[in-house]
């Protein structure tokens, strides 16, 4: 990995905290750093421990192009309105080449993470040591065990990411032994600055996994006070670092990865026991994603966040360069009324909800609006459709109406608003070319089903049409305790081999219960009484499925799937547990087709994406995934 990246950020540091020496060695290769002078104090070290985390919104994760452009490609979150770009259809698709830049930006992203938590751990907090020797007051000395916990943390949290899109495979059944390439482990015993030694090869799948899980034991020990054992957590300005309870759910997460259950049950009951965290009130958890100025005392202090990347709107671009705000809502901004047919939207509307998952949060996916005035300019909706929907919005019939989450994850057209200036107008069904009757504006073939969705999760409700979505952004939540609930279900299930296991059905339905607003108490009429079932039991009811009459979504027949599905939807998280439940096949017949074509699913090789073309170019021993 390259490290001429580090040197502005050092110039930055040095110009902050006014120091007038040099502290980079330029006699060594890329400026590597020299211990002699710096970090001169904490707020130097500070400064370190800010880059891994503020990479977690970089351009080509989480502040730009995490979303629109990677993950709801991937997963079929979205469909594209804009087809103009090769590299955003190939991933639509499913058929990816290894120069697509959009496939490729994470792996770029995500080694800048691993290059700055490394450096830190192996040079700055060891360098201030040094330096400092006997004069380290006790309470920096503590500071910086909890600074070196938060750093292994988070080069974890990045491979981790590394692990589930690039590695060969994810599963090590039984932990016994996978061997396929899983990716490039820059441990500390690489010499930083000899460009040869950082060409090592791809480790194994195992070996992967394994340093995954030290780091995030060695993150635990360390966010742990070894004077009285007490696990560190954060408060006041503080909220929002990595604590003890983090790091063990990321552990907890591993470790399924090598189906060692029992360990991971009993890392995720620690969090449910001891964390101190409940889920959020389904009013509080609507309006979670969103930024809106109401709710953010309930965004600022949420009760079920275990890892929450504070997202700062400012005046800078996100989409250039470094930032504290995001801009992933830029391609996924909604249509709204301007009072032009077609509407307007204050971003790039490059993407909308995909159709099909319209059916499986148990909307009539036929269900398309009596039009009115078609052919005319004031062509709109006729309002018994609009009362039939908010009715199926508001009343939670469970046996009737779609699930409620499915108005978290997205705004519905002509039922749903944002505010345009001062006031609220209807949202639109998207523009750009989705083939709905009312953007053609004439009538269309029944088999045409573009309802034209958007995605709500990380757009704001205090949109204005002059506001620029480059420039602000929601918080993320990369851990939240129903997710908690759900692994922890899923560890219960694995170890009883019980379709009927008490304690995973409790889990599961504590999820159920709150998406339906009904309380937290066993014996609710909408309650799952099995995991899995021969026929559907959740909310997952599909348009059939041109290709194959036969097909039944795995979602329908299985309760923690549907649940983990629905309640992370969005967030970019859903193709982690496909690759882990193997279920790439199912997906491809779940959304068959998108606008940018047919999606194909012929080798389970389509689920490791390929090395980006670079990185083989300048590492002779790393070598490209097979099928690419």
């Amino acid at each position: 990995m390259k490290r001429n990246s580090i040197t502005l950020l050092f110039i930055l540091s040095l110009w902050l905290v006014g120091c007038t020496r040099d502290f980079v060695d330029d006699s060594k290769p890329y400026n590597v750093l020299n211990p002699d002078i710096f970090p001169e104090n904490m707020g130097q070290v500070d400064y370190f421990l800010n880059s891994p985390y503020a990479n977690t919104h970089c351009v080509e994760l989480f502040g730009f192009s995490g979303l629109g452009r990677f993950f709801y490609n991937l997963d079929h979150t979205g469909d594209l309105a804009w087809l103009g770009t090769s590299e955003w259809n190939e991933l639509q698709v499913l058929r990816i080449s290894a120069a697509n830049s959009y496939s490729g930006a994470p792996w770029r992203g995500l080694y800048r993470g691993v290059q700055q938590a490394r450096t830190f751990i192996d040079q700055i907090v060891p360098n201030y040591k040094t330096r400092k020797g006997n004069s380290l007051s006790a309470a920096d000395t503590l500071a910086l065990r909890y600074k070196l916990g938060e750093a292994y943390y988070l080069r974890a949290w990045h491979y981790f990411f590394l692990m589930n899109l690039y590695a060969q495979e994810v599963v090590v059944k039984s932990n016994g032994n996978n061997a396929t390439p899983g990716v490039i482990l820059f441990t500390s015993d690489i010499k930083i600055g000899d460009r040869q030694d950082e060409m090592r090869p791809r480790s194994t799948v195992k070996q992967c996994w394994d340093y995954v899980i030290a780091d995030l034991k060695a993150a635990m020990a360390h966010l742990t006070d070894p004077n009285n054992g007490v696990k560190k957590t954060w408060a006041g300005a503080d909220k929002g670092r990595i604590d003890y309870y983090a790091a063990e759910a990321l552990l907890g997460r591993a470790l399924m990865y090598e189906e060692r259950w029992t360990e991971a049950r009993d890392a995720f009951l620690d969090i449910v026991q001891n964390a101190g965290k409940s889920l959020m009130p389904f009013d509080d958890y609507y309006n979670m994603w969103n930024g809106n100025p109401k709710y953010s005392a309930t965004e600022n202090n949420n009760t079920e966040a275990l890892h929450q990347i504070s997202i700062v709107r400012s005046g800078d671009n996100a989409m250039a360069g470094g930032s504290t705000a995001s801009a992933v809502s830029l391609l996924i901004t909604p249509f709204y009324d301007n009072g032009v047919p077609g509407g307007a939207t204050p971003g790039y509307g490059n993407m909308f909800m995909h159709d099909r998952n319209l059916g499986r949060f148990g909307f009539p996916q036929q269900y398309y609006p009596v039009m009115k005035d078609l052919g005319t300019p004031g062509r709109t909706v006729t309002t018994s459709y609009i009362d039939s929907c908010r009715n199926m919005k508001t009343l939670k019939r469970y046996g009737v109406d779609p699930d409620p989450r499915l108005w978290v994850c997205a705004y519905q057209p002509w039922v749903d608003s944002v505010m345009n200036n001062t006031a609220k107008v209807a949202i639109l069904p998207y523009g750009g070319g989705p083939e709905t009757e009312y953007q053609l504006n004439q009538a269309q073939n029944s088999s045409i089903i573009k309802h034209g969705w958007s995605l709500r999760k990380f757009n704001l409700f205090d949109m204005q049409a002059s506001q620029n979505p480059r420039m602000h952004g929601a918080d993320f939540y990369f851990t939240r305790l129903p997710e908690i609930y759900l692994n922890l279900a899923e560890c219960y299930w694995k170890i009883s081999g019980n379709n009927t296991d008490a304690d995973a059905l409790n889990y599961i339905n504590r999820v159920h219960r709150r998406a339906w607003n009904l309380p937290d108490n066993s014996n609710q009429a909408i309650d799952y009484t099995a995991v899995t079932s021969g026929t559907r039991i959740t909310k997952a009811n599909l348009h059939p499925n041109r290709a194959d009459a036969g097909f039944q979504d795995q979602l329908a027949l299985n309760a923690l799937y549907y649940e983990t599905w629905a309640e992370t939807f969005g967030e970019a998280k859903w193709w982690f547990n496909v690759r882990r439940w193997n279920l790439g096949s199912n997906e491809a017949k779940v959304y068959e087709t998108t606008r940018a074509g047919a999606i194909s699913w012929s080798s389970n090789n389509q689920y490791a994406l390929p090395i980006i073309q670079t990185e083989l170019d300048r590492n002779v021993n790393c070598v490209q995934n097979q099928g690419y």
